[in-house]
Order: C-alpha cells, then structure tokens, then sequence
C-alpha cells in the first residue's frame, strides 16, 4: 500500500484541501491519504476549534472521496504535536512496510530545517513538496518530491473570517457538506 500523510489544521477544511488531496492521490498514484487533524501545531498559533470539531469536520470533508480516510491519531500523542511522533504512529498502526508519504506544503518546507529531528522525518518518510501562495519551493534535495499542480486555493482563515463577519457560509467559501455542522455548533461566529 502507498500511504500518503496529510496534516494540517483543517479549521475549516475546504475545497482546496480536497483539490490538493485528489492531486496528490492521482500524481503518486496513492492507494490511501489519511488526513491528520494536528492535536497542537509546534509552528503556527493553536487553532481556534477544539480537535473534536476539526476532525469531524475533516470528516465529513472527504465524504464521498475515495481513498480519503481522517485519523484522529494526534488525540492519543503528546503535544506539540511534532510529525516525527505522528509519522511513527501512524506507521506503527498502519503498518511500517507500507510505502510512506508526507504532503508538506512550501511555506513548511521553508522552514523545516527547524522541525523537530528534520532527518529523521525525511527517512521516515518521502516528503512531497506543494505549492504555497507566496512561498517558493526551489531546489529540492534527492528523494524530496515536488507536486506539480496549481496552488492550493481558498483558505481556512479566510472563511472563519468571513462567517464571523455574518457572511452566508455559501458566499464564504464552507464545503456544503460541513454547514450544518457549522451552524449546529456555532462555529467561526456562523448563524
């Protein structure tokens, strides 16, 4: 099997999540993309929505794709929420045999010198490098893949700001399959 790890705050996720994970699925011919709620973030400010609600909305943001699974294996692993530890867990749950990849996106990639154990993360598994509004990717070293595709569009911050400014979750750019979700637990200020 051919796993392919795809962390992130997902606080919301959106539609550009899902472009990037059909992409990566179709250009390494992935057999499973497991989405990966991160529990607490070592790099970026903690994310606003308790973990519960991240994942069930990354949950019901791959309703209907195929080769998507979430993983809530940040809820039992010690914060911060290093992908080194995530990476082992995943691979002990899953199995270590399996073929491991690690989509990172370019604005991670520019500062994952930084990481905790970057080494160890790149035998860990193959990092796969995405484009990133306002971040290059440049030159990257053996055995680090590029996903050639367009960048990822939409963003989470744009949507939580525009439903706690009263926007209809249509106009602001929230998948239809999390609205009432949304709107159920009174998220992002979301009416």
């Amino acid at each position: 099997m051919k796993y392919c790890i795809f962390g992130g705050s997902f606080d919301p996720p959106h539609e550009g999540h899902r472009h990037l994970a059909r992409a990566a699925a179709a250009s390494l011919s992935l057999d499973q993309i497991l989405w990966v709620p991160a529990q607490d973030p070592p790099h970026k400010t903690a994310p606003g929505t308790p973990f519960p609600h991240r994942l069930a909305l990354a949950k019901l943001a791959i309703a209907g794709m195929p080769g998507q699974a979430v993983s809530d294996i940040e809820a039992d692993l010690p914060t911060p929420s290093y992908s080194l530890n995530t990476i082992r867990a995943l691979k002990s749950r899953y199995g270590a045999a399996h073929s491991w990849h690690f989509l990172v996106g370019a604005d991670n990639w520019a500062i994952f010198p930084k990481w905790h154990q970057p080494d160890e993360v790149l035998k860990a598994a193959t990092l796969v490098v995405y484009p990133r509004a306002g971040s290059e990717i440049g030159a990257l070293p053996p055995g680090v893949l590029r996903l050639d595709m367009d960048q990822v569009p939409g963003s989470s911050t744009e949507i939580r700001a525009a439903l706690a400014a009263g926007r209809d979750p249509d106009a602001a750019g929230l998948l239809p399959g999390l609205r009432d979700y949304v709107r159920v637990n009174h998220l992002y200020g979301a009416q």
